[in-house]
């Protein structure tokens, strides 16, 4: 019988990515908050610029030897970045962020990888407004908000929903 990761894996196959891409498939959560306000922002750039250089390095660290490149990083992250994707796509790839990258054996490495993406997520949002001044409650876009709080509830260990192509 085909395990839940199994079958991510093969969801993602659909969509185009696969090998060594599947360790980069929890950048998606990251990209989604980014274009959540419609728009992509320097300040949020940087960020997301920041965590994929540590990222591949820590990749490359548990792998024990260089099984991704910042080039290869930069070239998946910008299929979704030069053009805004569909944010349905997004939320379907999102959901397969859990089985794939987020039901490892050790509860504790996938504490920190929730903590660390949830972290950016608030780091990407905070980054950026729209306007200046700007009330006390209006620091996070309303559609920000709501992005990361649906990021959060699939970071729950819930199996995602089936996504089609």
């Amino acid at each position: 019988m085909e395990s839940l990761r199994e079958k991510a894996i093969e969801d993602l196959r659909r969509f185009g990515i696969s090998g060594t891409q599947i360790y980069l498939i929890d950048l998606i959560p990251l990209i989604e908050i980014i274009w959540a306000d419609g728009m992509v922002q320097a300040g949020e750039l940087e960020i997301l610029e920041n965590y994929l250089q540590t990222h591949v390095d820590h990749i490359n660290g548990v792998a024990g030897c260089r099984v991704l490149t910042l080039t290869d990083a930069k070239a998946f992250i910008n299929r979704f970045l030069d053009q805004r994707p569909d944010p349905e796509l997004l939320k379907c790839l999102r959901e397969l962020v859990h089985p794939v990258r987020l039901s490892n054996s050790d509860a504790q490495t996938n504490r920190a990888l929730k903590e660390s993406l949830l972290s950016t997520c608030l780091d990407i949002a905070a980054s950026s407004v729209i306007r200046y001044p700007y009330g006390l409650g209006d620091r996070f876009n309303p559609a920000e908000k709501q992005c990361f709080f649906e990021i959060v509830e699939s970071f729950m260990n819930l199996p995602p929903d089936k996504c089609t192509t």
